[in-house]
């Protein structure tokens, strides 16, 4: 089986704990994960002040072609987001290629739907940003699922984004997704949403 390869793209203001359970979820199931800042610099600033560390930046990444790019939310980090030309046309090629785009909270209004990328697939985002872009389909549900498009709600929901996002990854090791989201997660999981 190939090892599975994410991005996480991560910009000044971003939701550390959005970011952080997706990181340990990912690693837990030995899906490889590269934090890219997408500043000038490695050293990050988070939504609550706490100082995080990326493993590389995004320019110096821009080529490399990964299975999944994740985005978590954070008002001033989606907004660095939306605004970086570079990281548009990052998902935009990702898109192309047919790869998962991962978006929690915030992103998948402020970054997808904001710059149109959705069309008409379903999607969910939080605190009723959906109603300010008309890009993408809004579901008010935890996770959704549409095509290469796995988006949350939120925070609160970290947990089912992260196992979603890896049921998809690693589709011919279900028992490993399935042993590590009931070994930490119990009876959460199944997500009974999930469409």
């Amino acid at each position: 089986m190939t090892e599975k390869h994410v991005a996480v793209l991560l910009a000044d203001g971003f939701e550390e704990g959005e970011a952080v359970v997706f990181i340990d979820i990912m690693r837990r199931l030995d899906i490889k994960v590269t934090v890219l800042s997408c500043m000038e610099t490695t050293a990050l600033n988070t939504y609550f002040e706490t100082r995080i560390t990326a493993d590389d930046i995004l320019k110096n990444c821009y080529d490399t072609m990964y299975d999944a790019v994740m985005m978590p939310g954070g008002p001033k980090g989606t907004d660095n987001l939306s605004a970086n030309p570079m990281v548009i046309d990052f998902l935009k090629r990702h898109i192309n290629e047919d790869k998962y785009i991962c978006a929690l909270c915030s992103s998948g209004a402020k970054v997808l739907a904001a710059h149109q990328l959705l069309g008409l697939h379903y999607y969910t985002t939080g605190a009723g940003l959906d109603k300010k872009f008309d890009d993408g389909q809004f579901l008010d549900q935890k996770v959704v699922v549409d095509g290469q498009f796995i988006s949350g709600k939120g925070l609160g929901v970290s947990f089912e984004f992260a196992f979603t996002v890896a049921k998809y990854l690693l589709v011919d090791n279900q028992e490993k997704v399935d042993w590590q989201a009931s070994h930490i997660y119990f009876d959460h999981w199944p997500l009974l949403s999930e469409t």
